[in-house]
């Protein structure tokens, strides 16, 4: 039956696309709800079918969220109810034991297998004194625990507000019989009255929380953590249900299916009318039915209704936070190699995944770097919705042949239709975007060369054959085995139990004798352990770093996989690189991600530089200019990474740059020229000697002078901008000689303008953030100038009638300045784009003409080495992007928000930047504050 309906829905999408293609989508809908054929049999086909051609809704992305204080037990308003399956009736004094702990009136419904439990059931539990109502019934052995809930007491607990779910678990994950995980789950939920009156308080006080159970058990493993074996009938569950799963992530449920619940949150479930018969009979499934999908499905159905997961922490005082632990660190007790030492001791074949696992992909998701190629080829070959057609393509493919089709099958289904022209054009184009974009893994590529004496065999569910996997690999993963299994040429699959029985018997290998290494976890990690493997080897990737580690998971873009496939693309090198490093040293991912100088370059630098620059680039276009002008000392860095785009993105080399030596200093002492310019010069804050501030902002020169004129009084405490008015009157008296230092300053530095910019039309490159060097610059040369920035505070209003300013992160004269990370963390991000100079404070004549002159480095020898590795890593990550999308980078639109949120991350702890990052140092004369380490709040006018 499930074969004549594919075949038929192969013919009627053939049939449409020869007449001219039409009904847009309806062939994407047909494969969707194929699948969901084949999880549920043919009930609930045509309604899943209407639900397919809706709008589509997204993963809802879990955030921290800080719950409030319960309500006390006495303002307790609630209906409440408790719900417990006993499928072991020797359980029940246990049971009454801590329902007693029920702290408020409660009804009790008790499903049990038979008579006798139930008259026991009854007996006992009706001894409860705060039990208001007791229904005891007898169900049949179907759907465990969760059909009782949603089928035999559903228009009780559909009455109540609140609902607890226990059952008489004896069952660890694997199966094996231990009590120590329901101990834990009961406990957690009913071990005190006190426990129980703080969770039911807290769905008072948040009615958005909507789910309360308890961090996962110990013996849950990480990789339980995902949909596994249930992943299609959780898809066609979440179809009936409206929502939508993603079955690659890292989810949060209820292990073991005990919890309490706002009824109202399950609604949903209780309102599909699901029957007993809807549940498979009982065979000791561990995975694959109904009542798993449910379990997991929880957690997802609460937050795509907007609801607040609640996970009780594993303490004595009980707290929630938004999101689980799931066992994270287990994954990270030791490095790879090591890992797959240990479990490769008994083995005598190892056999490998490939992607993923051997080589990563610069994009978090295999279907970001597909939309990448269909923008690529929409941009530069006229060929639109490329990604839907060819995932047309390779369902039909897939469908003709009964098997994962290879590639050149899947492009053969191309000259089906009539809106591709040369699809050997577009393999080729796929197949070198493929060769360009992988990378070995080293850590864990390192990790199998040091097996000896094993048999490595490469394992891969793909649509590339040998011949094409070998033309696209890194040499350091094609060398790696000469040995390849593929599902599109053996037409076996590794998510398929029996693949991996049939492999053992071909090859001759018992199953105690073989390891599999892979980052499935329903494919590499559960189905071989299942067919009796040795303990596969988990190789966490990439992307998954974003569920798993707590420090990554501010990095998650709140559309999850539907994120745009630039949001993808960045995100997906910053997570290469904490897995390249967690793979080698499991201590700089947990408990806390902690980086190193190249690495901080690299995630925290390196993203906000390529977006600023691109931007800057759009900026200089639409502004007709001719050069940009990376001010020094930020734009040291800057201008070194727009040297490596323009290298690489042809659209960048149509604008002449610069590194522009200024400084508020030099400039500011350059554009004097009267009194009236001397507020300008000292406003800002500052608290010191007044001769420092002379010093600081208008040079050393400029201060003997002010010394001479003021004696002691050059020693004057001064507050500003308090104290404004009262400083310019100190320092007039020195007009005249500081007049004549600025006469002097200007024409050196006009020297210097003219033979490094001219005339040209020039747009000012820095961090901000009040325009004070692009004012004294436009009132120097005479005319107004553009400035793009990071970030602008509210002050550049003072630019007006000196140039056109924008900044890219913030601007306050349309936002509060108190919103703006930048400048929040100024001096963290001045400190990691320093120079490795002293500041400059202008030009000086000499003997060999005109020299620069700078003050003092203000770091050590290792602090320059600290700074050099982070400016190494900065632009080892703008190389990287271009060596993924190549001139493409022009049209890179990311999210502003977005790549600040590193820079988020090591300044509030989320990672730690370790020691060298103390060394770095900014300096902050202009405030009075001196040199300031890297990190410390607080920022300057500029």
């Amino acid at each position: 039956m499930m074969w004549r309906l594919s075949r038929y829905f192969l013919a009627a999408e053939q049939a449409i696309s020869r007449h001219g293609g039409g009904l847009p989508g309806l062939w994407s809908v047909v494969c969707r709800s194929f699948k969901v054929i084949r999880a549920m049999g043919l009930r609930g086909f045509s309604s899943r079918l209407r639900q397919a051609s809706a709008s589509r809704s997204r993963v809802a992305q879990p955030a921290e969220h800080t719950f409030p204080d319960p309500i006390p037990l006495a303002q307790l308003q609630q209906r409440v109810g408790i719900m417990a399956h006993v499928f072991y009736p020797d359980l029940i004094e246990e049971f009454a034991t801590l329902l007693g702990n029920v702290p408020v009136p409660f009804e009790l419904l008790v499903s049990v297998m038979d008579e006798d439990a139930k008259a026991r059931a009854e007996q006992r539990f009706g001894l409860l004194s705060r039990v208001s109502a007791l229904h005891v019934r007898i169900v049949p052995n179907r759907g465990r625990d969760i059909a009782p809930m949603l089928v035999t007491f559903r228009d009780e607990i559909l009455s109540l507000d609140v609902i607890g779910h226990i059952h008489t678990k004896k069952s660890l994950y694997t199966g094996s019989e231990q009590e120590s995980w329901r101990h834990y789950l009961l406990t957690s939920l009913l071990g005190t009255e006190q426990r129980v009156a703080w969770i039911l308080g807290m769905f008072q006080a948040e009615p958005r929380l909507g789910l309360v159970y308890p961090e996962s058990y110990e013996g849950v493993p990480l990789w339980a953590h995902t949909w596994l074996s249930n992943a299609e009938v959780g898809e066609a569950l979440a179809a009936r249900l409206g929502i939508v799963i993603d079955r690659n992530a890292y989810i949060d449920f209820p292990a073991g299916s005990m919890f309490w619940a706002r009824v109202d949150a399950l609604r949903p479930l209780f309102e599909l009318n699901l029957a007993i018969a809807e549940f498979p009979e009982e065979k000791g499934q561990i995975d694959g039915t109904l009542q798993h999908a449910v379990e997991r499905i929880f957690a997802t159905l609460i937050r795509q209704q907007s609801y607040l997961l609640g996970v009780l922490a594993g303490q004595d005082t009980p707290m929630l936070t938004s999101e689980g632990q799931r066992n994270w660190l287990d994954a990270f007790s030791m490095p790879v190699a090591e890992r797959l030492l240990f479990s490769a001791l008994d083995a005598d074949l190892v056999t490998m995944d490939v992607f993923d696992t051997l080589v990563t992909r610069p994009f978090l998701t295999p279907q970001a770097a597909r939309a990448y190629l269909s923008f690529h080829v929409a941009t530069r070959y006229g060929v639109p919705g490329f990604q839907q057609l060819r995932e047309q393509a390779e369902e039909r493919a897939r469908l003709s042949s009964g098997r994962d089709p290879t590639i050149d099958e899947i492009y053969a289904h191309f000259a089906e239709t009539r809106s591709v022209e040369k699809p050997s054009l577009l393999l080729d184009v796929e197949l070198s975007m493929e060769r360009r974009m992988l990378s070995p893994r080293d850590g864990l590529v390192a990790a199998v060369r040091s097996l000896k004496g094993k048999r490595l065999v490469a394992l891969s569910d793909m649509y590339l054959p040998t011949s094409a996997l070998l033309g696209v690999l890194p040499a350091s993963i094609s060398d790696l085995t000469q040995e390849w299994w593929v599902s599109c040429q053996t037409g076996r699959r590794k998510d398929e139990i029996a693949t991996w029985a049939y492999i053992s018997a071909r090859e001759s290998v018992p199953k105690t004798r073989w390891l599999h290494v892979g980052d499935n976890e329903h494919a590499d990690v559960q189905m071989p352990q299942l067919a009796g493997l040795l303990t596969p080897v988990h190789a966490l990737r990439g992307s998954a770093l974003l569920d798993v580690v707590p420090g990554l998971r501010p990095l998650r873009h709140r559309e999850g996989t539907q994120a745009p496939w630039s949001e993808q693309l960045w995100r997906g090198l910053v997570v290469n690189q904490f897995q390249a490093r967690g793979d080698l040293d499991p201590a700089s991912i947990a408990p806390t991600p902690t980086l190193d100088a190249y690495a901080t370059g690299y995630a925290v630098l390196g993203p906000v530089v390529l977006d600023y620059l691109v931007w800057v680039s759009r900026v200089a276009k639409e502004r007709g200019t001719a050069a940009v002008l990376f001010l020094s000392r930020e734009g040291y860095l800057l201008k070194r990474a727009w040297d490596l785009l323009s290298s690489k993105v042809p659209a960048l080399t149509g604008f002449d740059s610069h590194y522009l030596l200024v400084s508020r200093r030099a400039a500011g002492m350059a554009s004097l020229r009267g009194e009236a310019d001397l507020p300008r010069l000292l406003h800002g804050s500052y608290t010191g000697p007044l001769i420092n501030m002379v010093s600081s902002r208008l040079g050393e020169e400029a201060a003997a002078v002010v010394r001479g004129a003021l004696r002691s009084q050059a020693d004057k405490e001064i507050y500003l901008p308090d104290m404004l008015t009262e400083v310019v009157a100190l320092v007039e008296p020195a007009l005249p000689s500081l007049l004549a230092i600025a006469a002097r300053e200007r024409d050196d530095y006009l020297g210097y303008w003219e033979e490094t910019v001219g005339d040209q039309q020039v747009l000012i490159s820095d961090l901000g953030y009040a325009g004070t060097i692009q004012t004294y610059l436009s009132m120097m040369i005479g005319r107004p100038l553009d400035g793009a920035y990071f970030a602008l505070r509210a002050s550049v209003s003072k630019l007006d009638g000196f140039g056109w300013a924008a900044g890219r992160y913030h601007d306050g004269r349309s936002a509060p300045d108190s919103t703006s990370s930048i400048l929040k963390h100024d001096l963290l991000l001045e400190a990691l784009l320093a120079a490795p100079t002293g500041q400059f404070c202008g030009f000086r004549n000499t003997e060999n003409g005109r020299e620069a002159q700078f003050s003092s480095p203000e770091l050590s020898d290792d602090g320059m080495a600290s700074l050099a590795q982070v400016h190494e890593g900065a632009l080892a990550f703008l190389s990287n992007t271009c060596a993924a999308i190549g001139e493409d980078v022009e049209h890179l639109q990311l999210e502003g928000a977005g790549v600040l949120v590193p820079l988020q991350c090591v300044a509030d702890g989320h990672w730690s930047a370790g020691s060298w990052l103390e060394e770095l140092a900014t300096d902050d004369s202009f405030t009075g504050r001196g040199r300031v380490a890297a990190g410390v709040a607080g920022s300057v006018s500029r």
